[in-house]
């Protein structure tokens, strides 16, 4: 699974920067999936009135709506986003907004300063209403999302291409399993790594165990 977010403020393009890297990543083969991280604190994922809403205000944890098209699971807290991603099986999952995942990130932005207050090291391009002034921003393309997505979906491609890499990563406590999505496993083989590479004795490529008793 491959992980890519789409960072910025309201009105600067973001939603149209997904929804046209969903159609382009789409038309390429791949199954894609979404997130949109939401910090209006009146935000309420079900109506107020309905079944649904009065199970949750009874007290139950998790709810699930199951209709004719559609299934809606609804938890009664804010989750991790790692836990978040276990649901999801695509080649490709989009985050709109900052979870504070590190991952690949399209910032978008109306103006430099707006850029500037949402840049991150994991940054490989810039995009939103931006794109009609410039072409390149501190060493980074400004791509139309609109224009030149099939340019923009490139560069994801690229970006998230080291996430399939693949090398067994494995977390057990008490001699049990804990299951981990890809991207999961892929930045706890990065930190650990990070951590080690320095060490006397490390060799690239060489299993390491660490047990913490």
């Amino acid at each position: 699974m491959r992980i890519v977010a789409v960072k910025g403020f309201s009105n600067t393009g973001k939603t149209t920067t997904v929804t046209e890297l969903v159609k382009e990543l789409r038309r390429r083969g791949y199954t894609v999936g979404t997130i949109k991280d939401i910090h209006y604190e009146g935000y309420r994922a079900d109506t107020p009135g309905t079944d649904t809403f009065r199970h949750m205000e009874s007290g139950a944890r998790r709810v699930t709506a199951l209709g004719l098209r559609e299934t809606a699971v609804i938890a009664g807290r804010r989750m991790r986003i790692e836990d978040v991603l276990k649901y999801y099986k695509e080649d490709f999952v989009i985050i709109e907004g900052d979870c504070g995942l590190m991952c690949p990130a399209v910032i978008t932005g109306r103006t430099a300063e707006d850029v500037d207050r949402r840049m991150c090291e994991e940054a490989v391009a810039v995009s939103g209403v931006i794109s009609e002034a410039m072409e390149e921003y501190r060493g980074l393309p400004v791509i139309n999302g609109r224009k030149e997505v099939e340019r923009l979906a490139d560069i994801v491609e690229r970006a998230t291409e080291k996430q399939e890499e693949k090398r067994e990563v494995q977390l057990t406590i008490d001699g049990r399993e804990i299951p981990m999505v890809p991207f999961v496993k892929k930045t706890l083989e990065n930190v650990v790594t990070g951590a080690v590479k320095a060490l006397d004795g490390y060799e690239e490529g060489k299993e390491i165990v660490i047990r913490i008793k």
